[in-house]
């Protein structure tokens, strides 16, 4: 049966950048038939901190560069649902695919400075001629803020809160939002609707794209959050 000491294993692992170490200790959480939910809600426990980045982009030198900092989270939640499509013997797959990559997403914004190997490195060519450093959480947990009036008014303000970059009282204010249990599905709408609405500019070739990374991030915040159950879901 596992215990707190193989997902600290599992941790110590990942936070290491190590795949190989954490793909292993995944496994022998596999072969304990640890379920499912429980192994997701541990692994985001683990790369959360180091997935939030200070801003969603950078300009260095004059070029757009993006800080997608979620695909930790978003492999993890479309590795639920292609679980079930798969034959048995494969159904862990999505899963071991998710554990592999997550030594190599954490601390994205380090990732461009160059301090710090992983996917980034790879994508921009970035040269990193030092030992990396532990990873980085750029925003401490917070605590919640319950507002008071009726749902609507107080959706409203996280959603101005959100508009203007205002991170942590926005992060508070929704934390509080997602403690009113019988208005938790208009809050999820309108996490879904913010994400829907916050298009990224991005230049490249002397061109404008744009990416919609915060609709997904949100979609996998509220499918996560519902398979895992909202109470046991805060790292998510």
């Amino acid at each position: 049966m596992a215990t707190a000491t193989d997902y600290a294993r599992l941790e110590e692992r990942i936070l290491a950048r190590d795949q190989v170490g954490a793909s292993a200790a995944l496994y022998d959480l596999m072969k304990d038939k640890r379920p499912v939910t429980e192994i997701v809600a541990q692994t985001v426990r683990i790369h959360a901190p180091y997935t939030h980045v200070p801003y969603h982009q950078r300009l260095d030198d004059g070029m757009v560069k993006f800080v997608n900092n979620d695909h930790c989270l978003l492999s993890e939640r479309v590795a639920l649902p292609l679980m079930s499509l798969l034959p048995s013997p494969l159904r862990y797959l999505p899963l071991a695919q998710s554990v592999w990559y997550m030594p190599t997403g954490l601390d994205p914004w380090n990732q461009l400075l160059g301090k710090a190997p992983g996917h980034y490195t790879r994508l921009y060519e970035i040269k990193v001629d030092q030992t990396p450093p532990k990873p980085e959480a750029h925003w401490p947990d917070q605590e919640p803020v319950r507002l008071d009036g009726p749902i609507g008014e107080r959706l409203n303000h996280w959603l101005t809160l959100v508009q203007r970059g205002d991170v942590l009282p926005a992060y508070r204010v929704f934390l509080g939002l997602m403690e009113d249990a019988p208005n938790r599905r208009q809050v999820l709408a309108h996490l879904a609707f913010a994400g829907l609405i916050d298009v990224q500019d991005r230049m490249l070739h002397n061109r404008s794209y744009t990416t919609g990374h915060k609709s997904f991030r949100a979609r996998a915040t509220i499918e996560l959050g519902e398979a895992l159950g909202w109470d046991a879901a805060h790292h998510v």
